[in-house]
């Protein structure tokens, strides 16, 4: 028990960071933990009472000790926070636990696990109770049958794994809202820093283009003045939708703040940005936003920058950021 709480503790500190070798550590850290309280798990349903001091308590001793085994599993599969991935991780646990044949576990119509003999009649279906997730989980019994204590059991760890359910679908929406920008959908900028760190390091790596693209709509506080903050908002998430109709699933497109958004393109030098931020700017000139009962026109000024070697990130905003007050001007 103590090294699966140590275990929990590093996937728990791996969760504040969101990058992908941290997620991968998040995982694994979780995997291990979640073995070990299912072997715990078994031993105890395994084992004897220490004390044969009649039924009544032996029966006590028993549910007390399964009922701290699964608090364990639960927690275990409670610091994976990918539900897809809990998924199997849930059907090993349920077979492992009560000694089941086999079992499978199906999402939405979908077979995701299958594990064991599923030829056995009249399996043991249980609902995974979850916001977001449909799933049931199926396992069939050995030859003698599943006992009452173990029907039991498999009911309990249902719970836990609908609550470890719930747990990693919350842990998603806020890991999302931490890096997305609430007002467009886009990126926010630190994820855009992020990014642009990643490809930063990936192209003094592995060669290529790599190039931003600064946006700022014009005369925004006019709008902001002369129609509402409502208004804005809406202009706002007009200029994200352009933005993101018109790039590659490759590039990161986000809101830094204000009216002010960026582009990171991949493999794109000085002048694949500049005629991107054209073809921008040309689809925004077609954009129309009724307020007010008038039809607004919305225009935006863009500047480029290519990275250089050995160059920083704040270098290459700085110059994207001096091209980008040219084009205001």
């Amino acid at each position: 028990p103590d090294l699966a709480h140590a275990l929990l503790a590093l996937a728990s500190a791996a969760a504040e960071d969101f990058s992908p070798w941290r997620q991968r550590l998040l995982f694994a850290g979780a995997s291990v933990a979640t073995v070990l309280t299912i072997v715990l798990l078994a031993r105890v349903l395994r084992s004897p009472a220490v004390e044969p001091v009649g039924e009544r308590r032996r029966g006590d001793a028993r549910a007390r000790s399964a009922s701290e085994a699964m608090a364990l599993v639960g927690n275990a599969l409670a610091a994976t926070h990918d539900p897809r991935a809990l998924l199997p991780v849930i059907l090993e646990a349920s077979i492992e636990a009560t000694g089941a044949a086999g079992g499978r576990l199906v999402d939405e119509g979908v077979e995701i696990a299958r594990r064991g003999r599923t030829t056995a009649p009249s399996p043991l279906q249980l609902r995974l109770a979850a916001e977001g997730t449909d799933a049931l989980l199926e396992i069939h019994p050995p030859r003698a049958g599943f006992s009452a204590d173990q029907q039991e059991l498999a009911r309990w760890l249902a719970a836990q794994a609908s609550i470890a359910l719930e747990n990693a679908q919350l842990h998603r929406i806020v890991q999302r809202q931490a890096v997305t920008d609430e007002l467009t959908g886009l990126a926010n900028r630190r994820r855009f820093m992020d990014a642009l760190a990643t490809e930063i390091d990936r192209t003094e790596r592995l060669g290529g283009g790599l190039a931003v693209l600064l946006a700022d709509l014009d005369d925004f506080k006019v709008i902001n003045d002369s129609y509402g903050h409502q208004a804005g908002d809406e202009i706002l998430r007009v200029f994200a939708r352009v933005l993101s109709d018109h790039v590659r699933e490759v590039d990161t497109v986000a809101r830094l703040g204000g009216e002010e958004f960026a582009l990171i393109l991949p493999e794109t030098d000085a002048g694949g940005a500049a005629a991107l931020g054209e073809r921008l700017r040309a689809a925004l000139g077609e954009a129309r936003v009724r307020l007010e009962g008038e039809d607004v026109r919305i225009t935006a000024s863009f500047g480029a920058a290519e990275h250089s070697g050995g160059e920083s990130a704040d270098d290459l905003l700085s110059r994207a950021d001096v091209a980008l007050y040219r084009a205001k001007a």
